[in-house]
């Protein structure tokens, strides 16, 4: 795939987390889940943003947004927080509610998660800083389904900052999403919640795939 080549050198993992997804793919090979193991051949991707609370029994704020290379299709999103509602503070799942504007509550059982990688599928997962937004989510997966999610991952801030030392090679690196979206003159986040922040994230991958595109037809 085109953009894969572009990429590989930005996607996320080690070796072992390599080697592990190899693993799991073998071992699930006769299960319900054995194609979200294949290789994606289609042209689109998901973008993924989640929010982990603090606490003994963590809530996770999901979006997982539908994207192609021309447009991100809000209409076509997942949207909820993962928690142990039996366990779970209330206080923590009303903020994770208010802060991240989730609506939905759901345990973080198998039918539960299995409809989330449903959803995804076996498409490549962008996100901004997606290592730090996969950490506890793989841990849920791992815990209910066996596996964590094994799709293609690229890191859009990693994209971000390779372009930008392109054009500025002294530039100073910044964390902030927000930042990089007025970089390339993107509309800003009107609310922090994990559906804007999936969509912001898969904005400026497309906005970013364009400039990659640019640069290589003038080099």
């Amino acid at each position: 795939m085109r953009w894969l080549d572009r990429h590989v050198t930005l996607f996320s993992g080690s070796l072992r987390t390599l080697l592990q997804r190899e693993s799991d793919r073998r071992r699930y090979v006769g299960s319900p889940y054995a194609w979200l193991f294949q290789p994606y051949m289609g042209e689109e991707q998901v973008a993924l943003a989640c929010y982990t609370s603090n606490g003994e029994y963590p809530a996770v704020s999901v979006a997982a947004v539908v994207l192609n290379q021309r447009h991100v299709q809000t209409s076509r999103a997942w949207v909820a927080t993962i928690a142990n509602t039996r366990s779970a503070d209330a206080a923590t799942l009303r903020r994770q509610h208010r802060v991240y504007g989730t609506t939905v509550a759901l345990s973080p059982n198998a039918e539960n998660l299995g409809a989330l990688a449903e959803f995804i599928g076996n498409r490549p997962l962008i996100g901004w800083q997606i290592d730090r937004s996969l950490d506890r989510l793989n841990s849920l997966f791992k815990e209910g389904l066996g596996f964590g999610l094994p799709n293609a991952q690229v890191d859009v801030a990693k994209l971000h900052y390779r372009q930008l030392r392109r054009l500025h090679p002294y530039v100073d690196e910044s964390n902030d999403l927000g930042e990089a979206l007025e970089r390339w003159q993107l509309p800003a986040i009107n609310s922090h919640g994990v559906l804007s922040d999936a969509a912001a994230s898969a904005l400026l991958y497309i906005r970013l795939q364009r400039e990659t595109v640019t640069a290589q037809y003038y080099s």
